[in-house]
């Protein structure tokens, strides 16, 4: 008997058998162990899919549109207005022919004309007279547009264009201008008196015009259609004028 044996008898101590404890393997289950699988996430509706399919549908087709019809011409035989009408087509109508041969035969050195109705008459006589007497001295008083004119300044502008000389303007009331006309060019030989002009204009004209006109100077006047020529009522000698 071994001594330990003996001493645990002894001692009334039994020996118990040694138990060892062997780990057992530890047991894992297939579903732990192996790693799950992600999961497949849903696609995201791809805003760019909309588009393609609105890109392959066709479009709609656009209706041609049909040019608008060309605006017609204006007949070129049209009269032009009385306005903007040029010295050839004026002298073609031959409208003024009354009044240039008065004038023609007269050979006045200065002429004014006082209102122009609608601006045809001063290149029908400008053209006339100074064909033979290139110093002549041509001027106008007329208002235009200012008092409801016929012609427009500028039109009349446009309508002296290509005359030989270029008359003197003056866009005053006709008294008025009379005294100008003195002061800027002097007496005149023939003063044209337009028929649109109205009683009260011609009274004011009455006291005005002997200051700017001699005693032989013309005062052309038209009456039934025709225009006819008087002497002025001034008292004014051409010597004596020249003297002073």
């Amino acid at each position: 008997m071994p001594l330990k044996k003996l001493w645990n008898s002894l001692r009334g101590v039994t020996s118990q058998p040694k138990v060892t404890s062997e780990t057992s393997p530890a047991v894992t289950s297939p579903e732990t162990t192996a790693p799950k699988p992600a999961a497949r996430q849903k696609p995201a509706s791809k805003p760019a899919a909309k588009a393609n399919v609105a890109a392959k549908t066709p479009a709609a087709p656009v209706a041609a549109q049909t040019p608008a019809p060309a605006a017609k011409a204006k007949d070129a035989k049209t009269k032009p207005a009385g306005s903007s009408r040029g010295v050839l087509s004026m002298l073609s109508r031959g409208e003024h022919d009354g009044l240039v041969k008065t004038l023609t035969k007269l050979q006045p050195v200065s002429v004014l004309e006082i209102g122009v109705g609608d601006g045809s008459r001063t290149p029908a006589v400008v053209n006339a007279l100074a064909e033979a007497n290139p110093a002549l001295k041509y001027a106008v008083i007329d208002q235009f547009e200012m008092v409801g004119g016929t012609v427009k300044l500028r039109d009349f502008h446009g309508q002296l264009t290509g005359l030989p000389i270029r008359p003197s303007i003056i866009p005053e009331p006709s008294a008025r201008g009379v005294v100008t006309v003195l002061h800027r060019l002097g007496m005149m030989d023939a003063i044209i008196l337009d028929p649109s002009l109205d009683a009260e204009t011609l009274a004011e004209l009455e006291t005005v015009l002997s200051k700017v006109s001699y005693a032989d100077t013309q005062i052309l006047r038209q009456s039934n259609g025709k225009w006819q020529a008087t002497a002025s009522n001034s008292t004014t000698l051409r010597a004596t004028r020249r003297a002073a």
